[in-house]
Formats: C-alpha cells, sequence, structure tokens
C-alpha cells in the first residue's frame, strides 16, 4: 500500500481526500503529506506511488523529473480530482513541460511553495514560476519544519470536498487570496 510500511491506514482526516501531491524531488511531498495527514511516520523517500487513505497520493519526484515517467504520472492522476503542486522555495525551475499538469480537463490544480523555511528561500519568485506556468492563485506558503502553513492549506483541501456556502469550497475565498495568503 505504501512506500511508508507503517502508515496508519486510517484516515486521521476523513474529509481530506482525492489529492495528488506533485512535484519535483525534494520539493517535500512525503514530508507534507504526513503533516497535512498529522502522521508520526518517519519520512522515507518514496519509491513508488503511495496511496494513502481517502484517496490522497503522494508521488515519486521522478514523475516530473523524467520524461518516462511523464505517462505514469498522467495515469496517476486521471481518478483524482485535485493536483498539489509543491514548488521548493529555493528553486527558480519548473519541474514540468507546460500544460502536463492541465491535461485532464476539470481537474483543480492547487500550488504550494515549500520549504519556506530555508536560508535561500524566495517564496515570490516560487510564486512567479507558478503562476507563469499557469498555475493560478491562491498560492500556500508552507514548512513542514515549522509547521507554517500546514493547517490553511489542509482547511483549503478539506473544504474542496465538501462543497457548502458556509464551509466547503468557495470560489469567492479561493480568489480572494493572493500570494501568501494562507487563509480565507
Amino acid at each position: 500500500m505504501s512506500g511508508n510500511p507503517d502508515m496508519n491506514r486510517t484516515s486521521l482526516y476523513p474529509d481530506l481526500a482525492n489529492f495528488v501531491l506533485v512535484g519535483d524531488v525534494g520539493s517535500g511531498k512525503t514530508a507534507l503529506t504526513m503533516a497535512l495527514l498529522e502522521s508520526s511516520d518517519q519520512v522515507m523517500k518514496t519509491q513508488a506511488v503511495v496511496f494513502h487513505p481517502s484517496h490522497v497520493v503522494d508521488t515519486p519526484g521522478e514523475f516530473t523529473s523524467r520524461p518516462a515517467y511523464y505517462g505514469a504520472l498522467l495515469s496517476t492522476i486521471s481518478d483524482i480530482s485535485t493536483i498539489v503542486y509543491l514548488q521548493p522555495a529555493n528553486s527558480a525551475s519548473f519541474s514540468l513541460p507546460p500544460g502536463l499538469l492541465q491535461v485532464y480537463p476539470g481537474k483543480r490544480v492547487v500550488g504550494v511553495v515549500s520549504k519556506i523555511d530555508l536560508p535561500d528561500a524566495n517564496a515570490e519568485t516560487a510564486c512567479r514560476v507558478m503562476q507563469d506556468h499557469n498555475i493560478s492563485p491562491p498560492y500556500f506558503l508552507t514548512s513542514t519544519a515549522t509547521g507554517e502553513g500546514v493547517a490553511a492549506l489542509r482547511s483549503f483541501l478539506i473544504s474542496l470536498q465538501t462543497p457548502d456556502t458556509k464551509t466547503g469550497a468557495n470560489e469567492e475565498c479561493a480568489e480572494s487570496l493572493g500570494v501568501g495568503d494562507n487563509e480565507c
């Protein structure tokens, strides 16, 4: 089931569902997955797709860094409604060819700037990189080392699963968030 064999098989957040984390090798996908799920499991290098309860999917970074794996990435995201793309705050390069995340119509792409705690972090550049590659705001600035932004991202992802005018996927809220805004 998992590259992390001790991963708790029950969902800590039953409404946290139906999303896949995508990003380059070392962008922090597995650490963010564990933080979102509040799992105490050890973070290990993801060698294969990891399916957590409720269709929470962690992908290996090689899916984005090696063109030979683009087909595997597209196959993995085909049945998932939300793609969470991680752009490290200390990188100015985008790890995918233009438009690859938009292959399937109707999929939501959520931009996350990871590793904002690093000394060489530049969140503004990371947000610009995502915007230049058709990932629209809001962007969530996160650090799994400090926990910054994780709760806001979790709340946002949960809101996408429970469409309701008071607590759900509020398009006005999403459109009102700007670069670095982590709450509505």
